[in-house]
C-alpha cells in the first residue's frame, strides 16, 4: 500500500497543532495574510459592484482572513529581525491553543454552509450550524486574548 494511503503513517506524519501555533514564521504570514484578506473582503463588498458572487467571495475572504489574524497575533513573537511583528503580546501555550481551535471553528463556518447547503437545500439547520460554529469559535478567539489580558492586568504593578 502507497505510505499516503496507510493511515497510520499519515497520522504520524501530521504536524501538532502546539508545534504548528508554537512557529514564530506565523506571526507576520497571519497579520499580513490575514489583514490583506480582509481588506480584499471588505472592499468587495462595497456597494459598486453588489452582485451574488462578489458578496459570496467577500464573506468567505472575511471568514478566513479574522481567523487567519487571529493566529497570527496569538503566534511567538519572531526573535531574528522581524521588529516589525515585535507588538507585546505574549499568549500562553493553552491560549494559543484555544485561540488556534476558535479559528478553525470559524473557517468551518463557510464550509458547513458550502458543504451541507446543496445537499439539505440551504435548510435552516444548515444556517444554525454554521451560525454555532462561528459564534462559538469567536467566543473562543476572545477567550484566548481575554485571558492573556487578565494575566497581563494582574501581573503589572498598580500606579497610582
Amino acid at each position: 500500500m502507497d505510505r499516503s494511503l496507510d493511515i497510520e503513517h499519515v497520522a504520524r506524519e501530521l504536524p501538532d497543532l502546539d508545534a504548528v501555533l508554537d512557529d514564530t514564521r506565523l506571526r507576520p504570514i497571519g497579520l499580513v495574510g490575514g489583514f490583506a484578506l480582509v481588506l480584499v473582503g471588505a472592499l468587495l463588498g462595497l456597494p459598486l459592484a453588489n452582485t451574488f458572487w462578489t458578496s459570496v467571495v467577500s464573506g468567505v475572504l472575511v471568514f478566513v482572513g479574522i481567523p487567519l489574524f487571529s493566529v497570527g497575533l496569538a503566534a511567538p513573537e519572531p526573535e531574528d529581525g522581524w521588529e516589525i511583528f515585535t507588538l507585546g503580546v505574549d499568549l500562553t501555550r493553552e491560549q494559543r491553543r484555544i485561540v488556534g481551535i476558535g479559528s478553525l471553528l470559524v473557517v468551518f463556518s463557510p464550509i458547513t454552509v458550502a458543504l451541507l447547503g446543496p445537499i439539505l437545500g440551504f435548510a435552516t439547520a444548515v444556517w444554525l450550524a454554521a451560525a454555532a460554529l462561528a459564534v462559538l469559535g469567536s467566543v473562543l478567539i476572545l477567550t484566548g486574548f481575554i485571558a492573556w489580558t487578565s494575566r497581563k492586568l494582574v501581573e503589572s504593578p498598580v500606579s497610582r
